[in-house]
């Protein structure tokens, strides 16, 4: 359901604006809902016990007002978490996350290629350590409303436009070899396994 990792950041955005415990509280349940889905779908009973609880949880926070402040948590988490699988592919004996996605798109690389995917993956361990302590710092110290549209608009906006822009400038600058459609790169990107 694509629609869902649309929905936490309109969710929290409008939570953020409104000043809104019960918008918030729904934006969080939303985004621990996210990695249960598979499990949901296949109705294991876990899963529904896990969100349910969460959620019952979470009701308790916004009924005593802090769900608003566990919104700031995934933008420094996730990025967080992300940046470390990212960097720790950059070890020795390691390969790293984009050479690993590109090889399951394409297949074998060309060295030049997988130099390029390392470049790459070490672009967005930066990128994403840029995000995680710029959330942090607009949580310590701007309104709630600006540290929202920040990170709930303006870091997805960015991120959309970073993949892109690499997508076309991967394209011109290896532009003697084959690539697949940009279309085909998001859905592949989206079931690749990136562990």
């Amino acid at each position: 359901m694509p629609w869902l990792f649309l929905a936490y950041p309109l969710l929290a955005h409008l939570a953020a604006v409104a000043h809104s415990e019960r918008l918030a509280w729904i934006a969080v349940t939303v985004l621990i809902a996210v990695p249960l889905l598979p499990a949901l779908r296949h109705r294991r009973a876990w899963a529904w016990m896990v969100l349910c609880a969460v959620t019952l949880a979470l009701y308790g926070c916004a009924y005593s007002g802090i769900a608003g402040y566990l919104m700031y948590a995934p933008p420094v988490l996730i990025p967080g978490a992300v940046m470390s699988v990212f960097l720790s592919s950059l070890r020795e004996g390691q390969v790293p996350v984009v050479t690993r996605i590109a090889t399951q798109i394409r297949g074998t690389l060309p060295p030049e290629l997988a130099s390029y995917t390392r470049h790459v993956t070490q672009f967005w361990v930066a990128l994403l350590l840029i995000m995680a302590l710029s959330s942090a710092l607009l949580a310590a110290f701007a309104s709630r409303t600006l540290w929202s549209l920040i990170t709930n608009v303006v870091d997805y906006v960015l991120l959309a436009a970073v993949f892109l822009v690499e997508y076309l400038y991967r394209r011109w600058r290896f532009r003697h070899l084959p690539h697949e459609s940009f279309r085909h790169f998001i859905s592949a990107l989206f079931t690749a396994r990136v562990r």
